[in-house]
Formats: C-alpha cells, structure tokens, sequence
C-alpha cells in the first residue's frame, strides 16, 4: 500500500491528504485515474492532437534529457543521472516497438522522486511493487502513445466488422496491433470480440494437405464492450479446428505482405465455448512472431 499512497500524495496532492479513502481499492482506481490524466496532459501541452503521437517529446516534459540507441540485452531502460534520466532503447528493435519501450520508459518515471536530484525511488523495491509498476507503466504507455480524445475520434466513426478501421489506427498511430487491441480494451468502444491466433509449427499428418497440417492456435481473447463480460472463448493454446474459421484465418496469414483483409458476415463458426452465427467476422495479418492474425466478431 506504500507505493500506492506515495503515488497518490505526488498526483493528487491535498487532495488526496485531505480524502478520507478507506478502501485499497478506491485509493489505487483514483491513482491510475490521476497517472493516466497526466500521461495525457502531457502529450496535449506538447502541442501533439493528431497522430503519431512522438514520444521522445513527451520523454523531455519527464526529466528525460538525453534517449541513446544502445546495443543492450533488453528492450530499453531508464538510468537516474544528474537533471533527470538517460534513457537507452534498444537499437535492433523494430521502430514500432521502440516507441512503445520509450513509452513504457516515459511511464517509469512517475515512479521516481523527481524533487531529489538525481532522481530516486521513495520506496523500497520488492517483487510485488515491480509487478504492479510494470503493469501500470504498460497501461500508461498505451495512453501515451493512444491517448483517449485522440483515438476516440476515430473510434467513435468505425463500423463493423471494424477491421478496416482498426488498420487504419495501426497506421496512423504507428502502434502494434496488440497493442491497439488492449487500447481498445481499455476504452470498450466498440461490442466485439478480439481474437488473436497465433500459427504453429506445421506438423507432417501424411494427409498430403498442406492446409490441413497447419496448425492455428488461440493467443488471447480481449472483449470491447459491457454486453460481452459473461462470455468465455477459450484458454491459450487453444487450437482452431472449425474448417470455416481456420479458412478464414489462413487467408488472413496468406496476406501477410498485403493490405488484404478478411471479412465476412452472417457466418456460423466454432471456438472453445463460442458457438453460432456471428453477425460479422473481420480478420487481418498484424505481424510478431511467431506470425499473428487478429479477429474482430460482432456477435
């Protein structure tokens, strides 16, 4: 509860001294309301409305004074120095993801006393507090790079079966489909479905169908909308059996090097514990690997 409160005495100041909150989990839901308001102001006194969104603008409203593309072991990193931080990125990253890890640098500093000089943690490290850091440093650099008037405006004009639109914020956000899914999910603009499904290792059955020996497994399921929450699709891992939606799929991975998209509506198919007709189905190719197709179903 220490970082916690640390955090809520640095954003919301008197406020926060002067609030009688009770409840641990009122007290982290009017932090995070306070850290994702800032992450966004920052982004908007920038002068930044249209995307992309440059991080590396809002790195310097951070006491971010010098970002070095490094050979390092990991994605990147943040280092407390005289008047701030030295933040090193990855050099072989691909550019969509080095954005992401200077956002994700971006949002550690919020966990720095940034009144001492250099900048110093206010509270003992433990591996409980790194988790919950990390987690909120990966929402904070989704409202950074996503932030919520900016998207919503394209959001707000999409239509089913949303693929288009959701690779047309791919572009303009310059973000990873990932990504952009979980900023979706934080939003729930839209009542759909996100499927993400990974393809296999091909595995020799002697059919002689080259098709068939391909296997399509489930990634990750995120749900946009309040009218989903009592649906479960499946675990991870999850292989896709149904012929209609492993078609579909394929041809989403076929178009790899394409602007080509899936989309189909009207159609019945079957995935774990989803079952029936789904009102629309669009599916795209969104990279990483191993390679990863996304599927959006309006039910």
């Amino acid at each position: 509860m220490k970082l916690w409160k640390w955090l809520g005495n640095e954003l919301l100041g008197n406020a926060f001294n002067t609030t009688a909150i009770t409840d641990f989990e009122e007290l982290k839901k009017a932090v995070k309301r306070a850290l994702f308001a800032d992450a966004e102001r920052l982004v908007d006194v920038t002068g930044q409305n249209t995307p992309p969104v440059n991080p590396e603008i809002v790195a310097k409203a951070r006491k971010v004074i010098e970002i070095e593309s490094a050979a390092i072991d990991t994605d990147a990193l943040i280092v407390p120095c005289r008047g701030g931080f030295l933040m090193k990125i990855n050099e072989k990253l691909p550019l969509v993801r080095q954005r992401f890890a200077c956002a994700h640098e971006i949002a550690h500093t919020y966990f720095f006393d940034l009144g001492t000089d250099p900048p110093s943690k206010p509270y003992k490290r433990s591996a409980a507090r790194y988790w919950v850091e990390e987690g909120l440093c990966y929402e904070l650099a989704r409202r950074i790079l996503m932030p919520t008037e900016m998207i919503k405006r394209w959001m707000d004009n999409a239509t089913p079966p949303y693929i288009r639109d959701f690779r047309a914020m791919m572009r303009s956000f310059f973000v990873s489909g990932e990504l952009l899914a979980y900023r979706i999910h934080d939003l729930a603009p839209w009542n759909a479905l996100m499927l993400i499904f990974e393809l296999n290792n091909r595995t020799d059955t002697g059919s002689g169908d080259r098709d068939r020996d391909i296997r399509i497994s489930l990634y990750k399921v995120l749900k946009s909308g309040n009218k989903l929450n009592n649906i479960h699709v499946g675990r991870k891992g999850l292989e896709v059996t149904d012929p209609v939606l492993k078609e579909l799929l394929l041809c989403a991975f076929r178009a790899k090097n394409t602007t080509e998209v899936v989309e189909e509506s009207g159609i019945r198919i079957s995935i774990g514990n989803l079952r029936g007709e789904i009102a629309s189905l669009g599916a795209s190719y969104m990279g990483s690997y191993p390679p990863k197709v996304i599927a959006i179903l309006s039910l």
